[in-house]
């Protein structure tokens, strides 16, 4: 009282609680997804799960983008520590004494705080100063020289660079996650 179909014995179909019993084999199963090696799910959950662990340890404070981020060819940003606690007029008088008269003269458009542990939702990430400039002239200058505040020299770097950096690990982070949650059995959601 068995049927065979579809690599599934399924013993008296009729009855309920019927016992189904796959058949395939591990090279029908490999055929049928190429990609992947196979394993036991167990094996593999254990390493996803292992995965995700380690970019969490290595990486606990990771900014999340809902679209990939808009390139602003024209920002520069400084990275200071939260301790540093400086204001907007420390980072305008650092510019003003690199390049006088920077405000007024229309070359530094603005200057932006971005606390980078309110973002993330977490603790120690470094603050971000933002400072938009209107050409490229003056973009390479204070990417040349960078500023001093406080007497100790300060480094400006494009922002468009950090901001890729922050995004390939969110969707590293995506991607490892929407593994583990597929190795689970849940469907991933539209935040991954």
């Amino acid at each position: 009282m068995s049927e065979e179909c579809s690599g599934q014995l399924t013993l008296s179909s009729s009855s309920p609680g019927a016992l189904l019993v796959d058949l395939e084999t591990p090279e029908e199963i490999q055929a049928r997804s190429p990609g992947r090696p196979v394993r036991s799910s167990k094996q593999y959950l254990r390493q996803v799960i292992a995965e995700y662990e380690a970019l969490d340890r290595e990486l606990p404070c990771i900014r999340k983008f809902p679209t990939p981020p808009a390139a602003q060819p024209l920002c520069l940003c400084m990275e200071t520590s939260p301790e540093e606690d400086l204001t907007h007029l420390e980072v305008l008088e650092a510019l003003e004494a690199e390049l006088p008269g920077a405000m007024e003269s229309g070359r530094v458009s603005s200057i932006r705080f971005e606390n980078m542990n309110v973002i993330c939702g977490t603790a120690g990430r470094r603050d971000r100063w933002l400072i938009t400039v209107t050409d490229f002239q003056t973009r390479s200058r204070l990417l040349r020289s960078g500023i001093r505040l406080r007497g100790n020299a300060h480094p400006l770097v494009r922002h468009d660079e950090l901001l890729l950096a922050d995004y390939r690990l969110h969707l590293r982070r995506s991607l490892v996650r929407r593994r583990m949650l597929e190795a689970l059995g849940a469907e991933p959601t539209d935040q991954d």
